[in-house]
């Protein structure tokens, strides 16, 4: 049986490029078959995965054979692509979030590419009958996008996806932003999926443990090129490329001394802390939401507290009402001992030395604003006019960019992920803060620069004496630089302690879920 999509020396170059995005790359798979596309950000792994469809940009130029079915897609007419994409291959796009037309129901997206490919019959049964597959209830069908969490938006990808019962799906960065429970959901139901109707999936990720957890071979790529090919478990337990070995390097293993980056420490005293909150809410239909219930938490002098929990179980809310951005309903906050201010003037000057690094770099810039600008604003924002240009510069090398003055004029859309989310983390520091709030501070970073910031968050507390509330759904994390870890559920800390005692000897059924649901190299879905 011929291979569903052969890759045949494949490279791909954009119009004023000075190197190719992809060069001589040669791939097949078949029936059946997953197969894991590995590698950081810029390695040239979307670029091929879109050329297979010819979803690039005008400014590419594609060379070498890419066969579906047999047939060159680089010499089809636009009539016979159409035809192609969703009915022989199809995507499932990074982001389902901005993928998701936000006005248009669940239902109308998902019937839309079964129209256009001139499906008939009952398509509102067709419609349920996909959200069954992804495990959705029909009724979601009138629901809006912005009505659902982000597994279920990604399950809605995946319906999508399989509309036009496609032969090969290719699924870009399927799991990112997705919390470890319903990671582990959305690659199970791949994996089913695939055993199920015997598709070929191709998955792009640059986590290692993802890819490894869903697909059975793995192919690792390094500026354009592929430098590794082969079974996953033995590219994961004995790269052979260099690249391969930093990409399996990073990748954290709860419990194993070698992924913890620090030894811990014991706190000082008590600086930041939340002494019986309450967070309520009123939903649309007059619904009393009790987002957060009863918690009780503390981050001392000289530690990393991680705050893990899904997405939905409060920690934001928690988080937000630790910053003053969100009144409690009951309770209090208190630091260095002394209630959090109500007044502008008083949490302005709280704010100073309680500072947010947000989840999104991108999102967190403004794409106008000068790196110096950005680090500056919170400087202006507090009225400190002395030494501004110093202070800037002082932040951006404590964040560990350096020269700092080479970066002044740089925009955001001049630097790496990885540069960006160390302009947020000055932006935080140039008001010399005694603690950080750390949102999701690594989630869209790959796995090699993830390790960098991680590695920066703790020399700041070695450098600037500098706790930090690290609030995640990644355990790897955890393990990786706290010193003590809160469990979060339905609104409540489930169970809190040394980070050895909760991850390796869990007391509460739901860290047990947690910890079962994070992907590893021997428990494979597919």
């Amino acid at each position: 049986m011929s291979p569903i999509l052969q890759l045949r020396d494949v490279s791909v170059t954009y119009r004023g490029a000075e190197e190719s995005a992809v060069r001589g790359v040669s791939l097949s798979l078949g029936e059946g078959e997953t197969l894991g596309l590995a590698g950081e950000s810029g390695c040239g792994k979307t670029s091929l995965a879109m050329s297979v469809l010819r979803l690039l940009p005008r400014s590419a130029r594609i060379g070498g054979e890419i066969l579906l079915d047999g047939r060159d897609v680089r010499e089809m007419t636009f009539g016979q692509l159409r035809a192609v994409r969703w009915a022989s291959a199809s995507v499932v796009f990074q982001g389902a979030m901005h993928a998701l037309n936000p006005v248009r129901t669940i239902g109308e997206q998902i019937a839309e590419p079964i129209k256009l490919h001139g499906g008939t019959g009952d398509l509102r049964a067709r419609v349920a009958e996909l959200l069954a597959q992804v495990e959705l209830p029909a009724e979601r069908a009138n629901a809006y996008p912005h009505e659902l969490s982000g597994g279920q938006k990604q399950r809605v990808m995946i319906a999508m996806a399989l509309a036009c019962e496609p032969r090969l799906v290719i699924a870009d960065e399927p799991t990112t932003a997705l919390d470890v429970v319903v990671q582990a959901q959305v690659l199970e139901l791949m994996g089913r999926l695939v055993a199920e109707r015997g598709i070929a999936l191709m998955m792009i990720s640059h986590d290692l443990s993802v890819l490894s957890a869903t697909c059975a071979r793995l192919a690792v790529m390094y500026q354009g090129q592929l430098v590794e090919h082969g079974p996953a478990e033995q590219v994961m337990s004995t790269p052979q490329h260099p690249h391969s070995q930093a990409l399996a390097n990073a990748f954290p293993t709860v419990g194993d001394p070698a992924c913890r980056l620090t030894e811990g420490t014991t706190g000082g005293r008590g600086l930041l802390s939340a002494e019986d909150i309450r967070v309520d809410f009123t939903s649309r239909s007059g619904q009393t939401v009790h987002a957060v219930r009863g918690v009780d938490l503390e981050v001392a002098e000289n530690e990393i507290v991680a705050l893990v929990g899904q997405s939905g179980s409060g920690k934001t809310t928690l988080a937000r009402t630790l910053l003053g951005l969100q009144r409690p309903t009951g309770g209090s906050v208190r630091f260095d001992g002394v209630p959090l201010p109500t007044s502008g003037a008083g949490l302005r000057e709280y704010r100073k030395q309680v500072q947010l690094v947000l989840q999104d770099p991108t999102g967190a810039l403004n794409p106008r604003h000068t790196v110096y600008e950005a680090v500056a604003e919170g400087l202006r924002i507090h009225g400190i006019t002395d030494d501004e240009r110093g202070r800037v510069a002082a932040a951006l090398e404590a964040a560990e960019l350096r020269p700092a003055e080479k970066f002044f004029s740089r925009l955001p859309q001049e630097l790496s992920g990885g540069q960006r989310q160390r302009v947020v983390i000055a932006g935080a520091l140039v008001l010399e803060p005694r603690v950080l709030v750390a949102d999701e501070p690594v989630a869209s970073l790959d796995a090699t620069v993830r390790g960098e910031i991680l590695s920066l968050l703790l020399r700041l507390r070695v450098e600037r004496g500098l706790s930090t509330l690290v609030i995640t759904h990644d355990l790897g994390l955890a393990w990786n630089i706290a010193d003590r870890v809160a469990v979060m559920y339905q609104g409540e800390i489930v169970e809190v302690g040394d980070v050895a005692q909760v991850l390796l000897d869990p007391r509460h059924d739901y860290t047990r879920t947690l910890l079962a649901a994070v992907p590893t190299t021997t428990r494979r879905v597919a």
